[in-house]
Parts: structure tokens; sequence; C-alpha cells
């Protein structure tokens, strides 16, 4: 905290005096003017929200997914199992899983299937980012209950094709285009398209076992064998823009597929070499926007999509594999698969429905908007060879509406402004419960309300204090509810989960002549009660709620940039995640005070880049980048847990990139080559689950607009 006050007080010393310098050198120049104006990236950072945004058009020369450049930004961590399509549970100032929401374009990604989800969006994609951090404004219409990030493609360039290709280590094939054409009568089509491989085949440092006594030898290094994974995806849109009637209206249609090789159980001890899943999805999209619409100042926007999804899980394997990828044939009268306690073809079909209207009207200093979201999520599932009874035998329903009213009040000046707005939550849900052998019919409703409010003031043109508060729920979704069909069983009975969230930050974005500022920091505070949670007995687990658990912390970031050529950030995130539960029915909780296990709580990162400028020949730019991200260690239960030499622990991490860009034609023609986990050190973010070591690729872009 010492280091985090002098950075900022330094920075504030040095934007006052410049501030200083200015307005000599003005006074010296009366005739000089100069005409400025905020990019969209500024305006979205200068929110009475807590927001960090991403400039994602500095990064499409990477061969990062969306994913991996979140996990770069304050306050995000992104825990990956293993490589490339790898379960991964992303993590926001102390909230995790269904907790924090994800949005394309505004519209949410819930119900999408697992072929569209972040770490499977190429970066190329997005114009920028943003993260909301605690407190959702209304429009996105949605009960995140920590936060939501919202990817925002290109909606500007009228005509442009944008095409990369990158191979890499472990047999990693990257692919994607986007494209637009804009006729001058307004017609347009949008295409989108991307496709994911590798064999994932990095080695892993595994104690073997002997086949026959079953004592595990001496560490060895080995590689992984059945671990491919394959994604893909395209997208098409079509309408019009810019008529009497609407400004976008466009109609679209999304399919996708992936399948996923399992290499391994809850850790690195059970081996798989037949295992896999699948998924599919086909999804047709509605967009509209009309600004003002029958008078000055009202604005209609509306979303809507129906995704039909087809999921599944093989695991019929009679073999037992080892870590060299030699197997041995399980007895005749054996049941169990290689993952799960039972052989499984379980396969689920989703049917989700989703409808967005969001009605603004800005008159002078005063807006107002009202949003509304439907969505309704129904699944049935099957497994043919099971001798259970199937909990999706019979429709599993969710059915849910958010609703929200804001107004915003801004100084003539722009100098501050403030926000208030209220949310109400509304969700029924049936099921069946299927233990036991029976059929239970089960129901559940819930309504519940929620307000905030969000305030910024202009200290000076280049100093910003926000804050914002936020009452709010989170209804329970349908996996949390029904389980899996497999090792995660249902909860029926989950309630929602509520929080009070508390941010309270202070910006700056300061530019001296070729030097450019940026400086942030932000206080975090979050109490949760009925807080989900995913809690394991052994294979099975299920979500429950846990009452209460409280966040504290603090997150900064700082940049400079010299000449728009050399740049340096710097950011580091503390969360202290708490189990403030005293008694749990009338005894004394054991766990209270504890921190949250297997949460990351004190992460980093940091991030150098040169860029030198006519490289060869005029038009062509030579980038240089490196940076490093560091995770201290965390425990995998509860701290008061066991003695001091037996508790597990996830361990520290210290990783390094860097990557070199050449850009020709004023970027036409664009090759990059990167190395990721330069040392080559052993990295898990979950207990016993290594993720790859050192790795390289190369890219290569062709963009024309």
């Amino acid at each position: 905290m010492k280091y985090l006050a002098t950075s900022f007080l330094l920075l504030i010393s040095a934007a006052a005096l410049a501030q200083q310098q200015d307005t000599i050198a003005r006074k010296k120049a009366l005739r000089a003017v100069e005409v400025t104006g905020k990019t969209r990236l500024r305006k979205a950072k200068e929110q009475a929200f807590t927001i960090t945004a991403v400039d994602a058009r500095q990064l499409h020369n990477t061969t990062s997914n969306i994913n991996q450049v979140l996990n770069r930004t304050s306050g995000v961590r992104i825990r990956e199992e293993g490589g490339l399509g790898s379960t991964y549970s992303f993590s926001l100032n102390g909230f995790t899983g269904k907790q924090v929401k994800f949005f394309l374009d505004g519209v949410p990604m819930d119900n999408f299937g697992s072929s569209l989800t972040l770490n499977n969006l190429p970066v190329n994609m997005a114009e920028r980012i943003e993260v909301y951090k605690g407190v959702v404004p209304i429009h996105l219409g949605s009960d995140a209950l920590g936060g939501a990030v919202n990817v925002i493609t290109n909606q500007h360039i009228k005509k442009y094709l944008d095409v990369s290709y990158s191979y890499g280590s472990f047999n990693t094939h990257l692919a994607s285009l986007n494209a637009r054409h804009t006729t001058s009568s307004g017609l347009m089509i949008n295409v989108s398209a991307f496709h994911n491989y590798s064999d994932n085949s990095y080695k892993v440092n595994v104690e073997i076992p002997d086949p026959e006594t079953g004592i595990f030898g001496p560490e060895q290094k080995v590689r992984r064998f059945h671990d491919a994974y394959r994604s893909t995806m395209g997208q098409v849109e079509l309408g019009v823009v810019n008529k009497k009637y609407a400004d976008k209206l466009l109609f679209g249609l999304i399919a996708a597929d992936n399948r996923k090789e399992l290499q391994t159980g809850i850790s690195m001890d059970q081996v798989a070499g037949m295992a896999f899943n699948t998924s599919q999805s086909f999804i047709p999209t509605f967009k509209y926007r009309k600004e003002n619409l029958f008078t000055e100042g009202l604005t209609l926007v509306a979303n809507a999509n129906y995704s039909f999804v087809k999921a599944g899980i093989t695991d019929t394997s009679s073999r037992k594999y080892d870590w060299y990828g030699n197997y041995t044939p399980k007895s005749s009268s054996s049941t169990s698969g290689e993952i799960y306690y039972n052989k499984t073809l379980f396969r689920f079909r989703d049917r989700n429905a989703f409808a967005m209207a969001n009605l603004s009207y800005a008159l002078g200093q005063h807006a107002f908007s009202l949003n509304h979201t439907y969505n309704r999520f129904r699944r049935q599932g099957e497994d043919p060879i099971s001798k259970y009874p199937i909990p999706f035998s019979e429709p599993n329903i969710i059915s849910k509406h958010v609703s929200g009213l804001a107004y915003t009040y801004t100084a003539a000046d722009n100098r501050w402004s403030a926000t208030v707005f209220g949310k109400l939550f509304s969700q029924s849900a049936s099921t069946v419960n299927a233990e036991w052998g029976g059929y239970e019919p089960l129901q559940a409703s819930y309504t519940k309300a929620g307000y905030g409010a969000a305030a910024t003031f202009h200290v000076f043109p280049w100093a910003q204090l926000k804050a914002s508060y936020e009452n709010t729920w989170r209804m329970p979704e349908g996996e949390e509810m029904f389980g899996n069909g497999l090792l995660l069983v249902n909860n029926p009975a989950l309630k929602p989960e509520h929080s009070h969230n508390i941010n309270a930050g202070l910006l700056l974005i300061k530019t001296l002549g070729l030097h450019r500022l940026e400086g942030e920091v932000n206080y975090i505070y979050r109490k949760a009660g009925d807080f989900i949670r995913l809690e394991s007995d052994g294979q099975i687990s299920r979500y429950s709620n846990l009452d209460s658990v409280r966040t504290s912390g603090v997150e900064w970031t700082v940049k400079y940039v010299y000449n728009k050529a050399f740049s340096f950030e710097l950011n580091g995130t503390y969360q202290n995640t708490l189990n403030v539960k005293e008694f749990d029915k009338g005894i004394r909780n054991y766990t209270y005070w504890d921190r949250l296990p297997n949460t990351p709580y004190l992460f980093g990162n940091l991030d150098l880049g040169y860029r030198f400028s006519n490289v060869l020949r005029s038009g062509n730019v030579l980038s240089l980048n490196a940076g490093a991200t560091f995770v201290e260690e965390f425990y995998l239960y509860w701290p008061s847990q066991g003695s001091a030499g037996s508790k597990f622990i996830i361990p520290e991490q210290f990783t390094q990139h860097a990557g070199v860009t050449y850009s020709m034609q004023n970027g036409k023609y664009n090759v990059s080559f990167a190395c990721t986990n330069l040392s080559d050190a052993r990295v898990y973010d979950n207990f016993k689950l290594q993720k790859p070591g050192r790795a390289f690729n190369v890219k290569l872009r062709y963009f024309l607009h």
C-alpha cells in the first residue's frame, strides 16, 4: 500500500505541474486553437460505474483469445485446468463462475453452448472489452451478482476484411475471419468465423503407479496423449442500416460445434484414453436499433435469439490407461467408465429463448432508461446405457425476467453526473427429483427487488472520483439447480444469492506533450448472503448456499505511454474473501472468519511494449512486447482445516511472455511471433492439474478496410 500511495502521489504531482506549464504555454500562444474529442474507450472508462475498458484493436496481431487478454487486467483471475479448450473458472473481485455474466454486444452468452465461450473467441472479433465490477448498469439486463464482461465488436467500419491464421506448439492451429460489406443503399452483410484446434500434447510431471502393486514411483515427465480439442464457429448477419425505420436491423444465424478429449479426472492420478465430450449450437438472432424514434432523444434497442444446443459425454471404455498410453482391459463385469463411476452416453438438448428491449430518452441534462429481459431455459436429456434414473428424462425448465429503470443527471459542464436505478428479478423453475428411483415433481419461484446508484466527479479535467453501490440478486442457473446428470448432482432447493456491492475509486488520465499518464485505484467491498458455492465430496459435487461471505480489497493500475511508442503498464489486486457466517443451526461455524478456499487473493501483471515506425519503408511498424503474471499461492481447502504440514496448496505462479510483430503497408499485412511461459515454469491454476509449459506460435494476418 505504501508503494501504491507513493505511485499515485507522484502521478498527481506530475499532472498538477504539467497543468501549470500548460496554462503558461496557452497564455503565450493565444492564437493556437486545439480541438480534441474523447474516444469510445475513454468515454467507457469515464462512466460512473467502476469499469475496466480494454482496447482490443491493439491486440489483433496477437494469438490471444479474449480470456487471455482479460487475465492480464486488474481484478480478474481466470483459472484453467489445462490447455486450449479446457474447463476454466472466471473470477472477478472475489466472485466467480455464474456470478459474473458475459455478453457479446450486449447479448448474454449464457446459453450459447461451450463452443461460444470467451476462451474460444479470437481477440480479432472485438473492438473493445468492458469489464463492469460489482455494479452492473441496467442496459445489460442481467442478474449478475459481482460484475459483467461485455465484448463489443466493430460496429463502425462499413467495409473491411480481417483474416488471420496462427500455428504454435502442441500442434495448435487458430484461424479467424471477420468481414463486413455495406452498400450505398444501406444493405449490410456481416460474416464471422473461427476454427481452433490443438493436440494439447504438452509434457506434465506425474508419479506413475506400478500396474501390479499400485505403488507410485518417482516423478517422471510424460506427454499428454488424449487431450485434443477442436472448435468451429460461423456467423452470418444480413440486414439494413441508416433507414428511416431503423438505424440497424439485422437477422443472423450462428452455427458452432466443438469436441474435447478428456485426459484426466479431478487430478492427474486418473488417466483417460478414450472419453470425450461434444457440443453443437444453432442460434438464429435478431438485432434492432433506432435513435430519435418518433421524437428527438428517444432510442429503442432490441435483441432476440433462440438457441438449439446439443451436448454429450461419451465414457464407455473398458480399458484402464496409464500415462505412457498403455492400457489393460477391465474385467468383463466392470461397469465403471474412465472418468465417471458408471459408463455413460449421456446426451442433453437445450432450448433457450432470449429477448431484450431497452428504451432510453435523453432530455437535456436528464436521461431515463427502461430495460426488460426475458430468458427461458429448457433442458432434456437421456442416457441409453444408464441403469439408473436420468434427472433430465423429463424437461427441466427455468423462466426468468429482469426489469430495470434508471435516471441519470449530468451537470451542464459535464463535470459530474449521478445515476440511480432499480431492478426487479423474478424466476420460476420446474424439475423432477430422480434420486432413489423416484420421479418427484419439484417447483420453485422467486421475486426479488434490487437498487443502486453511481456517481462521478471530475476534480480536474484529468482527475476523476467515482463511487457506486448496488443491492442486487442472482437467481440460480439451470446447471446449479438441476446438476449435469453425472457427477454434479441437483439441488432444487437452491436459493437466490444476494450481495451489497460498493466501489470507490480515483481515475487519472493526463497527456503531457509526448507523455501520457494513466492511473487508477479502486476499493472494493462485497457482502454476499446465501452465496452459491460448489462443494465436493469425493468425485460427487453439488451447489449449495453459504451464508455469508465478505470480500474487501484494493486493485490498482499504472500506465505510461511515451510518444505513442513506448508503453508500460503495471496492475495489482488484493482481495480478502472471508466466511463471515458465525453460527450454523445454532452451532458455531468452525470455518468462521476463514478465507474462502480455492480462491486466488493476491495477483498482478506487468506489460511492456515498444513500437518502431517506418522500419525498412514508410508505413511499416515493428512492435516488441513482453510481460509477466504473478499469482500468490493459496489453500485448496479451508485454512483452519488440517495441520500446517498437511494442507493442500495451489503453488505460487510467476510466468512471462514475449512477442514481436512486423506490420506492413499501414497494417495491411502482419506477421507475429510469440512465446508464452518463457521460463517453462510448472503452472497450476487448480490442484494437481498442470498447465502447458513454454510454447511458441506464429501468426499471419491480413487486414483491409
